[in-house]
């Protein structure tokens, strides 16, 4: 089973946690958060995001979800996979509670294939509607084969 390490600014990878407890009703085993606050010693936050992820790896890989891409917390992530961590990751960038939900139902996946299922299910969280229900509106103007179209959750 492959591990989560949610990588974030702080408090969003913990309160993601949050969410996904009261969902849920509990948080998972083999899912952390790191919250990276705003004055980080950056070395610090790659050691932290280097436990969580040994702590978590079953043998089967980590999944780092990162909030931003580019930002200091997706960074240190690739820098904890990249100096001498010995673990299999892969990293997605845009975490949203979406692509958890989806991280969390596809943990089995093998590390090659999961990046993609949760970008798939990170896109398809995102919704557009009118201001009417979904259930109700007539016309969806979105092109035949945009994915809000063909909107598949899971």
């Amino acid at each position: 089973m492959l591990g989560l390490v949610l990588v974030g600014h702080a408090p969003l990878g913990q309160a993601t946690l949050e969410v996904i407890r009261h969902i849920l009703g509990e948080v998972p085993e083999g899912v952390v958060a790191i919250d990276v606050a705003a004055d980080a010693v950056v070395e610090h936050t790659v050691l932290r995001i280097q436990e969580a992820a040994k702590d978590v790896n079953t043998g089967e890989g980590v999944v780092f979800l990162t909030d931003l891409f580019g930002a200091t917390p997706s960074n240190a992530a690739q820098r904890a996979a990249a100096e001498g961590l010995n673990v299999p990751t892969v990293l997605v960038a845009g975490c949203s509670v979406p692509m958890l939900v989806r991280a969390l139902s596809y943990r089995n996946v093998p590390l090659s294939e999961v990046g993609e299922k949760l970008v798939s299910g990170g896109r398809n969280g995102i919704v557009s509607t009118g201001p009417t229900t979904p259930q109700r509106q007539t016309n969806n103007p979105a092109p035949n084969h945009d994915s809000a179209r063909h909107h598949h959750q899971q």
